[in-house]
């Protein structure tokens, strides 16, 4: 019995060291046709990568290794840029408290740039505090959105193709 419980205190451990804090319970996605209108109702607010065909919809953390990841090998790849158009939502991972740093991104005169600044360059910004009623607003649809779809990770991905004979 004893030799049991050691087993299993180990695979515990061993599982949430390899998956860190990942939850071990796998979520449903919200199926697009409840996605789609929901993330097309914020889509003025997404900071736009690439003119592809297909469209992706990623929530991001500025701040998160996985989220810098995903935008840099975006934003090396030509190649991922001809196949896909990407429309980058910012919303806040609580653990990394950058409701400011979000704010300053989309305050900024190009929000692109310093997206790419943050995440890709890794430079460190000056990072505001208080933000205009547009920003906040802003800030609150995509949060209402990731909320309604329950979005609890980032990256955080919809892929919408092409419909044949258009979109």
């Amino acid at each position: 019995m004893r030799k049991i419980s050691r087993i299993l205190l180990l695979f515990f451990l061993l599982s949430t060291s390899i998956f860190g804090n990942e939850p071990l319970i796998t979520k449903e996605k919200a199926p697009l046709s409840v996605a789609l209108p929901l993330l097309k109702s914020i889509d003025q607010y997404a900071i736009i990568i690439g003119s592809g065909p297909t469209h992706m919809y990623a929530f991001i953390d500025p701040v998160c290794p996985r989220s810098r990841e995903f935008v840099s090998m975006i934003v090396e790849s030509a190649k991922m840029q001809e196949r896909y158009t990407y429309h980058f939502f910012y919303y806040e991972l609580t653990r990394f408290h950058t409701k400011n740093m979000i704010g300053t991104i989309y305050n900024a005169t190009r929000p692109l740039e310093m997206m790419k600044t943050i995440m890709v360059d890794e430079k460190e910004v000056s990072v505001m505090t208080t933000f205009s009623s547009d920003i906040t607003k802003e800030i609150n649809a995509i949060s209402d959105v990731a909320e309604k779809l329950d979005i609890y990770k980032r990256p955080y991905l919809f892929v919408v193709k092409p419909q044949k004979g258009g979109q």
